[in-house]
């Protein structure tokens, strides 16, 4: 069963549901971003800011 986890970002706080576009992150941004530390987030999602 595939149920909702945490954005693959380090950095972000969001919830990724199993059909996203982006895969284990929860948007263009933070799939770009990887693994790279950032001190905030930055897409943009009411979870991050």
């Amino acid at each position: 069963m595939n149920q909702a986890t945490k954005c693959a970002h380090p950095g972000c706080d969001c919830v990724v549901q199993p059909n996203s576009p982006y895969g284990k992150y929860c948007s263009d941004h933070c799939k770009r971003a990887g693994q790279i530390t950032e001190l905030r987030c930055g897409c943009q999602h009411a979870e991050c800011r």
